[in-house]
């Protein structure tokens, strides 16, 4: 979605239960124009088989007003150009609600990475127990058995921020993973929101106003 505030990139996965968001501002680009709110639907693997070629390439996004979306990859005298036509998306799939965490706080990244390299060991979902005093995290498997990790709520690497009820929730292993993954794109410090009812969502700042988010439903508990 491209417009005078900037460019809007959301996309879901496959199982409808993970969403990426990514807003950059017109002051991220060397040089931004957009006069009117224009929308795009794109094959994330299209796109994202494009970017890997950009390398050290000047990137260059045009949109046309027949529905065609343009990226030019520019370096030294020689330029490759691709022409997308936009394809039909479902917009209502990727609408993302007003968000009120259960608890939400302010960690390092290295502490993400820190907790999922621990818990993703036994391959399986991520059990999340927070209160507004404690921070659990735990997985098990046959063959390893249980991984937990515990940490105090605003000790010396999680700072809360808000905080509404407890949450009990577990996460798949590949959303917890993409957690990792996330967290990594910032710089020191992101923001994570936990829910009970609601997406958990992790979001990482990129300068200049722009944000990566990623939100992930919780595995639905047997009774």
């Amino acid at each position: 979605m491209f417009g005078p505030s900037g460019v809007s990139i959301m996309s879901m996965d496959t199982s409808k239960t993970s969403l990426v968001r990514l807003i950059l501002t017109p002051a991220f680009f060397e040089a931004f124009e957009c006069t009117r709110p224009m929308v795009f639907g794109m094959y994330t693997e299209t796109l994202s088989n494009i970017l890997q070629k950009a390398k050290q390439s000047t990137l260059h996004w045009k949109a046309t007003d027949d529905c065609a979306l343009i990226i030019v990859l520019q370096d030294q005298d020689f330029k490759t150009e691709f022409t997308m036509r936009s394809i039909s998306i479902d917009d209502d799939q990727l609408d993302i609600p007003e968000m009120q965490d259960d608890v939400a706080f302010e960690v390092g990244t290295n502490v993400i990475q820190d907790w999922t390299t621990k818990v993703l060991m036994t391959s399986s979902d991520i059990a999340f127990d927070i209160t507004q005093q404690q921070f659990v995290c735990s997985s098990e498997n046959t063959e390893l058995g249980e991984i937990k990790h515990t940490e105090p709520i605003n000790g010396e690497r999680i700072r809360l921020t808000s905080y509404r009820s407890d949450v009990n929730i577990a996460l798949s292993f590949n959303a917890t993973k993409s957690l990792a993954v996330f967290a990594a794109a910032g710089g020191d410090t992101c923001f994570v929101g936990f829910s009970n009812q609601q997406p958990s969502r992790i979001q990482v700042n990129l300068g200049e106003g722009s944000t990566l988010c990623l939100f992930v439903a919780p595995k639905i508990l047997d009774d």
